[in-house]
């Protein structure tokens, strides 16, 4: 062997060793300092109640603090933003919604693509929303909505949800589809605002977390119509689903947390393992049954195929039911 050639070799085995331990703190080590969970809405709202329950369990595990960090604003896009341009280290997570997956049908598109924006971690949950209205509605049902919604001029009737491109706001504007009664959305910055705005009467009626409304609906401040999902939600079996009158009505709302896209495949998988071992946790699952998430871990490539096959499903909703997002 030459001495170059010798040098050579000396050298890749420098690099070799050095590569190797490097690797392994990527995943090993992690974290060594503080994180953060980036929400897209105000305290007190259900998504960040997630967040925080899913920091304290996540920060006692890995030894190290997590900070929410509640980016409100235009349905959850500008937090969607900040996170998607957050440094890809595996220190900042976004708390994930269905906005990931509405927002590339917006007439104005996020300046990034959400669907190649983000490494899935993991699903947390699974919830529920529900339509109520102020109990000046001469309505108990969805079928008497319909019926009370056709007498009124087109668009008389307001509709509070979370912010364009929502799952709640997306409800709505399927209702206004499905149902034949032209509803105006009106957006709020979270479902605290949202609920205080229909039980005042700046809006008729509103689509919001079921664990949110139900501390109202039981001292007659609102009335449940209907919950937006497939089947009756656990925490309100007697409300019936918006489907019963409306077959084939459905807006699903999943909670789940990602991270920048380019952030190290180790790392990645050790925030999954995390997160499992979190939503096995007694603690955890009561929490979020108490907010009315069913708790429902997926692994990064079942959480992957989640985001893609909902991102089919919104685009080919909105463009069958003409609906605009500004």
């Amino acid at each position: 062997m030459t001495i170059a050639m010798r040098k050579l070799s000396l050298a890749l085995g420098f690099l070799a060793i050095v590569a190797g331990p490097a690797s392994a703190q990527q995943a090993g080590d992690f974290p060594t300092r503080p994180m953060r969970i980036i929400t897209g809405y105000l305290p007190g709202g259900v998504s960040d109640t997630i967040a925080r329950t899913m920091a304290l369990q996540l920060g006692e595990q890995m030894g190290q603090r997590i900070i929410i960090d509640g980016r409100p604003g235009a349905g959850g896009t500008l937090a969607m933003e900040i996170s998607a341009n957050a440094t890809p280290d595996g220190y900042t997570l976004f708390m994930g919604q269905p906005v990931i997956t509405i927002s590339p049908n917006f007439k104005r598109k996020p300046s990034f693509d959400p669907l190649k924006a983000f490494a899935p971690l993991s699903v947390i949950g699974l919830g529920a929303t529900m339509m109520m209205s102020n109990p000046s509605i001469p309505a108990n049902s969805v079928k008497e909505l319909i019926a009370y919604g056709k007498t009124q001029p087109p668009g008389k009737l307001l509709f509070g949800h979370s912010g364009q491109g929502s799952t709640n706001h997306l409800a709505g504007e399927l209702f206004s589809v499905m149902s034949g009664v032209k509803l105006t959305a009106v957006a709020y910055k979270g479902a605290a605002a949202n609920i205080l705005a229909t039980i005042q009467g700046e809006v008729q009626l509103s689509f919001l977390p079921v664990l949110a409304a139900l501390p109202q609906i039981k001292i007659g401040k609102l009335k449940a119509l209907g919950v937006t999902g497939a089947k009756r939600a656990k925490a309100a079996p007697h409300v019936p689903t918006i489907a019963e009158t409306l077959p084939g009505f459905e807006v699903p709302v999943w909670y789940g947390l990602v991270a920048p896209a380019a952030t190290p495949r180790p790392v990645v998988e050790k925030l999954n393992l995390e997160i499992k071992k979190a939503l096995e946790t007694k603690s955890v699952i009561e929490r979020l049954a108490n907010q009315g998430i069913e708790v429902e871990y997926t692994t990064v490539a079942e959480f992957d195929k989640l985001i893609k096959d909902d991102a089919v499903r919104w685009a080919k909703l909105v463009k069958d039911a003409g609906i605009v997002l500004e």
